[in-house]
């Protein structure tokens, strides 16, 4: 197979095209991940206001019974 400058060329720019899109889909990716980082940072900190909530209310409720049944 004879060299072809031409169809060298057009290899090259293939080459350099995919690896601008292979660049863009690794930003992407990161960008995806980020996100998903970050919506699970926010639901455990959700999450663990919840517990405290929960627990305070679990704390008063066992304080008032027994304020009720014990005095």
């Amino acid at each position: 197979m004879k060299f072809n400058e031409r169809t060298a060329s057009i290899e090259l720019a293939r080459t350099i095209e995919q690896n601008k899109q292979d660049d863009v889909r690794a930003i992407n990716r990161e960008a995806a991940k980020k996100e998903s980082d970050r919506k699970e940072s926010v639901n455990m900190q959700f999450w663990h206001s919840m517990k405290e909530i929960i627990f305070m209310i679990a704390c008063a409720a066992i304080a008032i019974y027994t304020l009720i049944h014990f005095a």
